[in-house]
């Protein structure tokens, strides 16, 4: 089934007329709910090698700061969960953290 897209003169509304407030409002919580549950960095279980896999299709970490990274798709960022794990990469692990961190950090003030 295909998602659709919001149209930009209805900003109010969204998919099945569910407010974009309600939609805000909902993502918050769950990201409060993440948040409380989320492993401490010493805990982060491995990635397994789908994840891993995908990290590192996904993320240029090579060639993009997470600064840089973030400022350019951190407002398309709804939820971020690829720092609840651990990478093999080491410097994948630190980007994907950092990137995760500055995101929080955004959305906190």
């Amino acid at each position: 089934m295909a998602r659709r897209a919001l149209a930009p003169d209805r900003s109010s509304r969204t998919i099945a007329c569910v407010t974009r407030e309600r939609l805000e409002d909902l993502t918050d919580r769950w990201r409060q709910r993440h948040e409380e549950r989320r492993p401490s960095e010493a805990a982060r279980p491995p990635a397994d090698a789908d994840r891993e896999a995908l990290a590192l299709r996904s993320f240029p970490y090579r060639s993009v700061t997470p600064a840089a990274y973030v400022a350019e798709h951190g407002a398309a960022m709804t939820a971020f969960t690829f720092d609840d794990a651990r990478y093999a990469d080491a410097d994948l692990d630190a980007w994907i953290l950092e990137v995760g961190r500055l995101l929080r950090e955004g959305r906190s003030g």
